[in-house]
């Protein structure tokens, strides 16, 4: 009975929020329509019979007048006349709520490899100048103010109106299941970000780790459609409305329809290297597509989502087995960095949730610190950390940490000591997959590595200058990692920044800041116990510093100019898996939160995810992109 009632009680609020979300769509996001005159309408060149824009010179430009009663323009479209991609502009004189009028203007870029150009406008004007390159032509002008029911912004709606529903009703679910609220949240937010990116890439080097799915895709010969080819060499238009999003996917799928090959590339050999095997699930979309002659856009978008769930999962399971810290590890899994890269082309989501799972594992095994070892989780730890370092080895010093389990945790001497030397093994062997090459080059005088794109690089030059010149490399490696520690661990780079697309430094990021920073130093009194005392957080310190030091000495051999006294190339976003082993380093037992309970303070902390990841999703992605 109990169980019916809840059913029923959901289906209603699942029935008002699909209603309420329609309304808002149409009543906020379409109130233009409703307010104004609803029209469409197509204007040519006039002449002595209609009506229409005049064309007239304008110094070394062009420009297109266009001049109507007083009404309100949500969009506009341009069909211009051009075989060359150019930039222009337009500007208008615009009233303003007041009756004010005001000039603005707008600047935007024209493909030529689309049929027309298409702004928002969502301004009250009654005078258009339309200023492009003289040897352009503009064949026609339409404004319109129709409503238009857009289906990606509705479902934001839905899932966000879903989100705050659950987490004010499900008492159960924020208490005691917060990792499938996690869950929740990150496939709501991470499905729009998917369908929501652009083609045109606009995360960190997501063109080149589309090449390497792609390559991985092919056996020996890799063939480069016309649609796979714009994609690896970033010719694809940038989009600013839906309807630039509509023809960029038409013309894509069009391309790669017409089965053109534009290069083809003989790999040396089909091995799929350590590092590349964190690209199977994209690469398997994207064979997909081939096999079923999917849309290729599709295919892409599906390879995203795999990426996406492959992220999710393992970040799911660490907040469901951590026997501490599940807060911030929801906090750390929804920042919206973190998300969007899950979303793109990339393999640092992979590297992030394995090394993540595999770090929460290893400290499972301290918080029971009176049990022997737990063979399946220190296993699965191991194991997950050294496969998730495969494609960057940087992070495999997290595994370190083993070694400073207590006694008691072993049966005797000896199995603590095979444990250790065990442990220091998998290390070396990790570790000499980029070192020892390195060094066997320097020592030979062979040279190899350096930035592909160019510039005075070369892991081998490099690498002499260092041993070179130990104390200034000493130097200049500690003073980076402490004047960068804490804008890189807490600026808004690791936090709330979607890379080309921009990012937040106002109200979301001081939300994020202040959420993390909260639970880092209360969590420890929300729990029965500490994962790890003094002792073992001055252990857990030296780990986390060998880490950083090794990121950034990496990006020194590969990214830097030989002899710089500077590194290049290290982002913040690489010092997310570092998160959780941080926290356990600052949280203590002694702020305490005792006029709060748990379901309140999940629910804090849900919620502040929430807003930040939906504020950053709709401000930086929907915005510019889909409406």
């Amino acid at each position: 009975m109990e169980l019916k009632k809840r059913l029923i009680k959901h289906g209603i609020a699942a029935v008002t929020i699909v209603i309420l979300g329609i309304i808002i769509e149409m009543c906020v996001f379409n109130r233009s329509a409703f307010a104004h005159k609803n029209y469409k309408i197509t204007y040519y060149e006039k002449d002595e019979n209609t009506d229409g824009f005049a064309d007239r010179k304008l110094e070394d430009d062009r420009a297109a007048i266009l001049v109507t009663d007083a009404k309100y323009i949500k969009k506009m479209h341009i069909e211009f006349d051009a075989k060359d991609d150019f930039r222009y502009k337009i500007k208008m004189v615009v009233k303003n709520r007041f009756n004010r009028k005001n000039d603005k203007t707008v600047e935007d870029k024209y493909y030529s490899d689309l049929t027309e150009a298409n702004l928002n406008i969502n301004a009250c004007t009654e005078k258009i100048k339309i200023i492009y390159p003289s040897n352009v032509s503009v064949r026609s002008i339409t404004i319109e103010n129709e409503k238009n029911i857009n289906s990606i912004r509705l479902f934001f709606i839905f899932f966000s109106l879903g989100l705050m529903y659950t987490f004010f009703t499900c008492r159960r679910l924020v208490t005691q299941r917060i990792e499938y609220a996690f869950l929740m949240i990150a496939l709501c937010m991470g499905s729009i970000m998917v369908v929501s990116l652009p083609e045109s890439f606009r995360s960190w080097d997501e063109q080149i780790h589309f090449n390497r799915a792609y390559m991985y895709s092919y056996g020996e010969t890799v063939s480069y459609t016309e649609a796979a080819w714009r994609l690896k060499t970033l010719d694809v238009p940038e989009i600013d409305t839906v309807e630039d999003r509509k023809a960029v996917r038409g013309m894509l799928d069009e391309e790669e329809e017409s089965g053109k090959i534009v290069k083809e590339v003989e790999k040396d050999n089909s091995f799929i290297t350590y590092a590349g095997r964190a690209y199977f699930l994209q690469t398997l979309a994207l064979w997909l597509v081939r096999a079923t002659n999917m849309d290729f856009t599709t295919g892409l978008m599906i390879a995203r989502y795999l990426n996406l769930i492959q992220y999710i999962f393992w970040m799911f399971l660490a907040v469901k087995y951590a026997k501490h810290g599940k807060r911030i590890l929801t906090i750390i899994g929804l920042l919206p960095t973190s998300l969007f890269i899950a979303a793109s082309f990339s393999y640092d989501a992979y590297v992030t949730g394995l090394v993540t799972f595999g770090f929460v594992m290893i400290v499972n095994e301290f918080t029971d610190a009176e049990e022997k070892i737990n063979w399946k989780r220190i296993l699965a730890g191991v194991c997950t950390v050294t496969i998730g370092s495969f494609a960057k080895a940087v992070y495999i010093p997290l595994l370190l940490f083993l070694c400073f389990l207590p006694k008691e945790k072993f049966l005797d001497k000896k199995q603590k000591w095979m444990f250790r030397i065990s442990i220091v093994i998998v290390f070396l062997v990790m570790m000499s997959t980029f070192v020892l090459p390195a060094v066997t080059n320097a020592a030979s005088g062979v040279e190899s590595g350096g930035d592909k794109r160019g510039g005075d690089t070369s892991v081998t030059r490099q690498l002499n200058s260092v041993m070179s010149h130990p104390v200034e490399y000493t130097e200049l490696l500690i003073g980076t990692v402490i004047k960068t520690a804490p804008e890189y661990f807490l600026g808004k780079n690791s936090r709330t920044f979607f890379a080309y697309l921009g990012g937040d430094k106002g109200v979301l990021f001081y939300l994020s800041l202040i959420i993390t920073l909260f639970v880092a130093f209360t969590e420890g009194s929300m729990e029965h116990h500490l994962p790890i005392k003094r002792g073992l957080k001055i252990a857990l310190a030296c780990v986390v510093f060998c880490v950083i030091c090794l990121i950034w000495t990496a990006l020194y051999l590969d990214f830097t100019p030989v002899g710089l006294n500077k590194i290049n190339g290290v982002q913040p976003r690489y010092y997310i898996p570092l998160m959780f082993p941080v926290v356990l380093l600052i949280e203590n037992a002694r702020i305490k939160c005792e006029r709060i309970s748990e379901f309140r303070y999940n629910q804090l902390v849900l919620m502040s995810c929430f807003i930040v990841l939906a504020g950053m999703i709709y401000q930086y992605i929907l915005v510019p992109c889909c409406l």
